[in-house]
């Protein structure tokens, strides 16, 4: 059989989402950076199974079961390693390539790579073009923008012109170079006619404020822009690209992350300059949908970002129509411990406006009274509809019924199907026949916060809309009991330099790969001091992060790892000999939200502070011979010379 290339598998981590995968078969719950639940390898009653999205990785604190997306499949469903990968391509849409195929699927992802490299390369000509564009930059002040905001969501300006980005890609007559900027979106070609045998190509965005949109991991993926004076369309968005996709993609979220995070709600909007609006307002945890409906995958990727989302829709009739499509998309994904709700300002205002009109008090405020999920439910069913007459609580019921049968069996669903059932002067069971429902009753309350000696239930007979609660960790097999509450962490070691850079490399192995000799002997040198078993863990991790393969960058940037590349290091290093002590390290970094740049600042920063550190014991060690009157004179003029290096560091 012919072997499935290793960078399939790495392209495939990258695309799919573990906390969606996993999230099929075990109830996931937001807990910080990462999502928790019973784990489904060990009956347990707390929850101990951690899953991180942002390493697309997932460990048991109680029995150890870690791994990627691939992983899981093969433990829970039972599968071979080939039939998981089949089976996770096929969620993503992929066809799997074998060796007759590696050529193209090689080709198809150098095109990707070209095109996210291009629209990189144009929301860089943008932003520089924003800098000299006075009028644009009046406009964004006019309306209440600080340079830090327009840096922070990387605005930029498309100058008046029907080819500008020549200037950054080369004519625009060379097919090859119009290829992928058509493909992007960013260009124009006009129909070819009899009397013109050449297409026309020109610019699709002119004179616009651009907001780039980029993807959960900043990269630039499409634009949206917006005029400046009257004119139509006021918006002009990217069309559907390779890249780039309206139904799966949120202005801002990127942005917004740790802001949702913080405030633990996401607040969504309809239009780019609402959430860069609310951004400089105090309200920097707001994302858009783009143009388009509120789809299931976007409810998706809001979910896994917060528990709380509040849809902010204009008063008027199309902000209704795009609530109710919002509430539709919603129901399916409902659980008992998710809140949603649905905020109409006055018609007169948008978000950006209400605020600067009443302050962001009354704006939190209006958040807080927000209409709740049922309530709007219940608008929506009964609006038009008399309910005094018999036929107006028939057409209720019959607006209701798609809506019902759309829910999950949840706790929620029972609650508003009796709601709806008092209000219609019906009986539960009457509205549950026609719908077609069963009422579920409330379960009795066993295991873990039962008053009885009762066995709590095991993974097989718990049902994941009704997991039990509590705490995030426990101790690992062949530890002392520990009493475990919802804030308690998993224990941790003090972190020395040593360490540090121990965390670092064992989640961007490429860091890892690129050190210089001199580095690696600094790396060594502070494990030794740490102990032997950090000196023999540094030694075998920087061998394995030379094993690492990266993915070549065009024109001259340096090789970049995947979304999925934690993961499938974590698989390589549980095939070393030390992957016990691997084991002990990952566990204190699940919980991390290091993203590239701040692990890259922590490592120069490490050493850094060994550089300087060696510095100071040469100088010592020099300082004591000239005390003993048996230094040289080059230890002289080698004492002098670390002095002014440390003079100066």
């Amino acid at each position: 059989m012919a072997l499935i290339p290793q960078s399939f598998i790495a392209d495939l981590l990258n695309r799919v989402d573990i906390v969606e995968i996993v999230g099929q078969y075990v109830k996931l719950k937001k807990a910080g950076a990462n999502f928790q639940g019973l784990c489904p390898f060990h009956a347990e009653k707390s929850p101990s199974f951690s899953v991180s999205p942002t390493k697309q990785f997932y460990h048991c604190f109680g029995c150890g079961a870690h791994g990627s997306a691939i992983s899981f499949l093969m433990e829970y469903s039972g599968l071979g390693y080939v039939d998981a990968i089949e089976d996770l391509a096929r969620s993503a849409g992929l066809d799997v390539p074998r060796e007759e195929r590696t050529a193209n699927d090689v080709a198809r992802q150098q095109q990707t790579m070209a095109l996210s490299e291009v629209m990189s390369s144009a929301a860089d000509w943008y932003r520089q073009q924003l800098k000299g564009a006075t009028r644009a930059v009046d406009y964004l002040k006019g309306r209440g923008l600080t340079g830090e905001v327009a840096k922070r969501y990387a605005l930029g300006y498309a100058p008046d012109g029907w080819q500008g980005l020549e200037a950054v890609f080369g004519t625009y007559a060379n097919d090859e170079v119009a290829k992928n900027l058509l493909e992007g979106g960013l260009l124009i070609q006009s129909e070819q006619t009899e009397g013109n045998a050449t297409a026309r190509r020109y610019d699709r965005f002119r004179d616009r404020i651009m907001f780039p949109i980029r993807n959960p991991k900043g990269q630039t993926i499409g634009f949206g822009g917006r005029i400046l004076d009257q004119g139509e369309p006021k918006y002009l968005n990217s069309p559907e690209t390779p890249l780039f996709s309206k139904g799966n993609t949120l202005y801002g979220l990127f942005e917004a992350r740790q802001a949702i995070r913080a405030q633990e709600y996401v607040l969504v909007c309809e239009g780019y300059m609402d959430v860069v609006a609310l951004a400089q307002l105090g309200f920097p945890n707001a994302v858009a949908t783009l143009g388009t409906a509120c789809t299931a995958n976007h409810v998706r990727m809001l979910l896994r970002q917060a528990d709380r989302i509040v849809f902010s829709f204009d008063g008027d009739s199309a902000g209704q129509r795009a609530a109710q499509r919002a509430l539709e998309a919603c129901l399916p994904l409902m659980s008992d411990d998710k809140e949603i709700r649905f905020l109409f300002l006055p018609t007169e205002h948008d978000p950006d406006s209400y605020v600067r009109t009443y302050g962001a008090p009354a704006f939190e405020k209006v958040i807080k009274e927000a209409m709740s999920l049922s309530s709007f439910f219940f608008k929506i069913v009964s609006q038009e509809h008399e309910l005094t007459t018999p036929e107006g609580r028939a057409q209720t019921h019959h607006a209701a019924k798609p809506l019902l049968l759309s829910m999950p069996p949840i706790a929620l669903r029972t609650q508003i199907l009796r709601e709806l059932a008092l209000r219609t002067n019906s009986t539960p069971a009457e509205l549950e026949s026609f719908c077609g429902l069963t009422i579920v009753p409330a379960p009795v309350q066993q295991g873990a916060y039962s008053s009885n000696n009762q066995r709590a239930p095991s993974f097989h007979q718990v049902n994941v809309n009704n997991r039990t609660q509590g705490a995030p960790w426990q101790a690992s097999k062949g530890s002392a009991k520990r009493v475990a509450t919802l804030n308690i962490a998993p224990p941790q070691a003090p972190t020395d330099l040593a360490e540090q850079m121990l965390r670092v490399l064992i989640q961007f192995p490429h860091l890892g790969k690129a050190l210089t000799p001199d580095q690696r002997t600094l790396a060594l040198k502070a494990s030794a001091l740490r102990s032997e078993k950090a000196l023999a863990l540094m030694q075998d991790l920087l061998t394995q992060c030379d094993l690492v393969e990266l993915i070549p960058s065009e024109n001259g940037k340096p090789p970049t790892v995947g979304a999925g590349a934690f993961a499938l290091f974590q698989d390589q290093l549980s095939r070393s000999n030390l992957a016990p002590l691997y084991e002990v390290l990952r566990k204190r970094v699940m919980g991390s939200d290091l993203e590239l740049e701040g692990a890259t600042a922590d490592l120069d920063g490490a050493f850094k502070k060994l550089e300087l550190t060696q510095l100071k014991t040469e100088m010592t060690e020099i300082a004591q011979k000239i005390a003993g009157s048996t230094a040289s004179d080059q230890d002289r003029a080698r004492y002098r010379e670390l002095g002014e290096r440390l003079k100066f560091s």
